[in-house]
């Protein structure tokens, strides 16, 4: 039995990609293989002792880590009986990094569909043993000029291929964001992954604030259309809304 690490377990609004505005269960794993500057979930960035319940009633339980995928479950379930949901969201930190742990988990048919799988596009290999058991995949592009990252061009190009039919692609873009990053990375999703949507996502800060101007927002747009058909802006919705 392999044992994960969570950072939160909620029902909430989907606030991006495909699924916005559909109401899902959350579980957010704990850990990641990255430290983007924009991280807007900067809690879930290392293993913690213990992760969050969030009841419908507005309690808060909290349960020490590391966890089964049974544990995980009866809490997942424990929600739903309270709450209408129209799928799941997996999400992080980095989920692939615990895969083993998140195939026994989703093996479970009692969890909703459809799942979507939220993943910085960076483990292709440990997407192999979760692909079967995830219907969507969000997988961003990690663009050097705004995550103070070094390039993942080429693990981009061989997750993208290896996801397929299920992917879509998210862009974020702030003021610091390079367009040529952008013209790249919609031609590396026609390369690899056509059919996927790409959705061109500002960076929110924690105070609600978009960091680029509607000039700048056209630019990257066209841009990235240049190279790609399917091209769309959407917002954080969850943090316009002021949800979780």
């Amino acid at each position: 039995m392999a044992l994960g690490y969570l950072s939160e377990i909620f029902v909430s609004f989907q606030g991006e990609g495909v699924h916005a505005g559909r109401r899902q269960l959350f579980i957010r794993l704990a850990g990641c293989n990255l430290r983007c500057r924009y991280c807007d979930t900067p809690d879930s960035l290392d293993r913690v002792a213990n992760y969050r319940v969030f009841g419908r009633d507005g309690v808060i339980r909290e349960v020490a880590n590391p966890v089964g995928a049974a544990a995980v479950l009866a809490d997942a379930l424990a929600l739903l009986e309270r709450d209408v949901v129209d799928g799941l969201s997996v999400t992080g930190g980095e989920p692939l990094m615990q895969a083993e742990f998140l195939a026994e988990l989703l093996a479970d048919a009692r969890l909703p569909r459809p799942r979507l799988l939220e993943t910085n596009g960076m483990l292709p290999e440990p997407l192999r043993a979760v692909l079967p058991v995830v219907d969507v995949v969000s997988m961003d592009v990690k663009l050097p000029s705004n995550t103070g990252e070094r390039p993942f061009w080429d693990q981009h190009a061989r997750f993208l291929a290896l996801a397929g039919g299920k992917a879509y692609v998210k862009i974020l873009i702030d003021s610091g964001t390079e367009v040529a990053e952008v013209e790249r990375a919609a031609a590396l999703v026609g390369e690899q992954s056509p059919g996927a949507a790409i959705f061109l996502q500002p960076i929110t800060d924690q105070h609600g604030r978009i960091d680029v101007d509607a000039a700048a927002l056209t630019r990257f747009f066209i841009a990235a259309r240049r190279r790609y058909g399917d091209v769309r802006l959407l917002p954080q919705a969850h943090k316009l809304l002021a949800i979780q």
